[in-house]
């Protein structure tokens, strides 16, 4: 049986689980080189002071969206990505355009409030595959984009990874 400083000790871990990383599962998403891909960013946070958008280790864009002046303050941290990040109409969902094979990896979005604890975190990660060239056979390649719905449905990365390229 724990002691009473093993009890605390122990009560102490299990409320660090309850923090940013434990917000939400993983998101796999799936983009063609060249392509687009929308990181979709659903959350009920009110008083927003900051979106931060990461990508490993690197920050991509801080976002304050309540500025005086009632618009967004976008910064974009590297000149070279300021052409392929945006964001939808009345939402902070990230679109990544101009798709790279060193695109893909762990994205990360932070929403930072003063009504909350610990941020608000949703976790995705991209895969960016090639388009095969025709003529090749028992390739499998990118058939469908990760949010494209095929009858009412979202297609997950597996689904798309394992879809049997069909050549005209």
């Amino acid at each position: 049986m724990l002691g009473s400083p093993g009890c605390f000790i122990f009560i102490f871990l299990l409320c660090q689980l309850t923090g940013p990383a434990a917000s939400r599962t993983r998101k796999e998403l799936v983009g063609a080189l060249g392509g687009a891909v929308t990181f979709p960013l659903n959350h009920s946070v009110n008083e927003i002071d900051s979106i931060i958008w990461i990508f490993n280790t690197t920050t991509l864009v801080t976002i304050q969206p309540n500025m005086p002046d009632g618009q967004a303050n976008i910064i974009v941290t590297q000149n070279r990505n300021k052409e392929r990040v945006g964001f939808l109409q009345g939402s902070y969902s990230m679109i990544l355009s101009k798709l790279k094979k060193k695109d893909s990896g762990v994205y990360r979005v932070e929403i930072h409030s003063s009504s909350l604890q610990h941020p608000f975190t949703q976790e995705y990660g991209l895969q960016v595959y090639e388009n095969c060239s025709r003529g090749k056979s028992s390739e499998y390649i990118l058939c469908h984009c990760a949010n494209t719905p095929k009858d009412g449905e979202t297609l997950s990365a597996h689904v798309t990874r394992h879809t049997e390229a069909v050549y005209l």
